[in-house]
């Protein structure tokens, strides 16, 4: 798939930073594997000064829709930037209000694809008797879980005869419009920056019988993911209304990744001087769930 991705979770953005290190490399059977040296990620992990560094933050990722406490707590980390000596200028990424719709066209359309070699008979676990169809038809039942045929579904409809330039057609060049929006702002920037998620978290299985306001929630990370290029969380605080974890999103160029950690180091330091301890602690509702 085009748009798979590691995403290590870490403690601290330099445990972070030597994950990255640990599992980065160039892999000669791996189709996604790119053939070029690792960024210093400890280094500037380590490093943490952001002075002089162009900030842009996102216009379309802020706004209606997004709560309250989640816009203070990014506003209150920008601000913090800014006295580290970080310069924050305002960027616009016009095509960003397509991207949700462009990834859940690509990725149900790829995982439709990937999967179909899942048939009971080459790949993977096989239940079942009678017919091939029947075993197909029951291995797939019970291997693929609700979310997953949904997708195989959708993606299946949107390969179809008559209808894959209409959807996964346009949805590619949306894609290729988003990574130009990027392009474009990084000439203004050296990262890019916007809340991690329009909310805090949702209760599980809250939005099971939802799934559009479940994807909504990834409107901000999902152009990184379809541009290709590299990004960090890094917790913002708490929010004032459910006293639940906001996220900082970082975001730079491709093979840009040292960036990342320097910005995410140095905001994770200011941050933690103003707690005086790690955001879990400062947390007593995730320690009650």
């Amino acid at each position: 798939s085009s748009l798979d991705q590691a995403g290590p979770c870490a403690r601290t953005v330099l445990d972070a930073a030597y994950l990255h290190e640990a599992i980065g490399g160039y892999d000669p059977m791996d189709s996604t594997s790119i053939n070029a040296p690792i960024p210093a990620v400890v280094a500037a992990a380590k490093n943490a000064d952001v002075k002089g560094l162009k900030i842009g933050v996102i216009k379309e990722l802020q706004g209606d829709g997004y709560q309250p406490g989640v816009l203070k707590r990014f506003n209150e980390s920008l601000e913090i930037l800014a006295s580290l000596g970080a310069e924050i200028v305002e960027v616009s990424c016009k095509h960003f209000d397509y991207a949700l719709a462009a990834y859940y066209l690509i990725a149900p359309s790829e995982c439709s694809s990937n999967l179909a070699r899942f048939d009971a008979m080459r790949y993977g676990i096989r239940t079942g008797e009678g017919s091939a169809e029947d075993v197909m038809k029951a291995t797939r039942e019970i291997g693929f879980g609700r979310e997953v045929k949904r997708r195989i579904i959708l993606g299946t409809y949107a390969l179809s005869s008559g209808y894959y330039d209409a959807y996964y057609g346009s949805a590619q060049k949306v894609r290729t419009l988003i990574s130009r929006d990027f392009a474009g702002a990084f000439e203004k920037a050296d990262v890019l920056v916007s809340p991690t998620a329009p909310t805090t978290a949702f209760k599980i299985g809250e939005k099971a019988n939802d799934p559009i306001a479940m994807y909504l929630n990834d409107i901000a990370t999902i152009p990184t993911n379809l541009a290709g290029i590299c990004g960090i969380s890094v917790p913002s605080g708490l929010a004032d209304e459910d006293n639940l974890p906001a996220g900082f999103q970082i975001m730079a160029p491709a093979m840009k990744d040292d960036r990342l950690y320097n910005v995410g180091s140095a905001l994770e330091a200011a941050l933690l001087s103003r707690w005086g301890k790690p955001i879990l602690a400062n947390a007593p509702l995730l320690g009650a769930r």
